[in-house]
């Protein structure tokens, strides 16, 4: 059940999507109902059921049920993993953050390749960053304008590869120190 955007789907929007699916449960419309019931059966407890025996058990449908189907929806066992899921990434980097904030120009080094990028960081230097589908290379000035150390020894233990660092641990805590300065990802609500 896609949106048609790529913007992450908030937690909001998906316990909306669990509200509609119950009311389309509850329709008179007699497609719109069965369309959800087929729904339903991604539960164990619907799925051995028919379409007409779900239907004929909708009064029994809690919005519980619904927020599980969203979840298998989405890729995810039950709604806590999926709420799970939202709030780590909540808690991870966003790049994008980066261009909201910095106000002065910066001439990034911009690549439609994650392999271009590694060739430019390796022999020009810099801080290597995913940007969607895209990779960036920055430069410390660049770092500094968004509050961040670029001297923070863990740059160079993860050899200042965003992408692929040599050392994870280094990236963890140097993501934790991003996203607490506002560079991290969605808020879930």
């Amino acid at each position: 059940m896609g949106t048609g955007s790529t913007l992450p789907v908030t937690l909001h929007e998906y316990k909306v999507r669990a509200s509609l699916l119950i009311k389309d449960l509850d329709s008179s419309d007699t497609a719109r109902a069965t369309r959800a019931a087929e729904r339903m059966r991604a539960l164990p407890f619907f799925a051995a059921l028919s379409l007409g025996d779900v239907l004929a058990r909708r009064d029994t449908v809690r919005h519980k049920h619904g927020l599980a189907v969203v979840a298998r929806e989405a890729g995810h066992a039950t709604w806590t993993d999926l709420k799970q899921a939202l709030e780590d990434g909540a808690r991870r980097l966003d790049t994008r953050a980066f261009f909201r904030k910095v106000q002065a120009v910066f001439l990034n080094r911009w690549f439609s390749t994650y392999e271009d990028a590694a060739r430019s960081l390796e022999a020009q230097g810099g801080f290597l960053f995913p940007f969607r589908a895209q990779c960036f290379v920055c430069e410390a000035d660049f770092l500094q304008a968004l509050g961040v150390d670029p001297r923070d020894a863990d740059w160079e233990r993860m050899g200042r590869d965003w992408v692929r660092p040599r050392d994870r641990a280094a990236k963890e805590r140097l993501e934790a120190k991003l996203v607490a300065l506002g560079y991290g990802g969605h808020h879930v609500r």
